[in-house]
């Protein structure tokens, strides 16, 4: 069964960037923490805790925007992004 976009809303190209520049750190940390040991403790705690922090900072726009603009909501479907049109999508599973 194929999952379905349905468009929700959209965002300005500022509220874009903010989210665009969250994930790409978001995935950027993920993929150091990935190839990094606990033995480089001091930078491996680093990555963690700027994981945390950015994970925390990623989920609070969703929330802070789905709230302003009243999105649509789905059980355990989330929200996307067309980082192209601003454009934001329910994932249908």
């Amino acid at each position: 069964m194929k999952n379905e976009r349905k468009i929700v809303g959209k965002v300005t190209i500022e509220e874009r960037d903010e989210i665009r520049m969250l994930y790409e750190k978001k995935n950027g940390l993920v993929e150091l923490f990935n190839i990094l040991t606990k033995d480089k403790c001091e930078l491996y705690d680093r990555i963690v805790q700027d994981l945390g922090e950015t994970t925390l900072k990623f989920q609070d726009w969703w929330n802070r925007n789905s709230q302003k603009y009243d999105w649509e909501k789905g059980d355990n479907s989330p929200w996307n992004i067309d980082f192209n049109t601003c454009e934001i999508y329910l994932i249908v599973k």
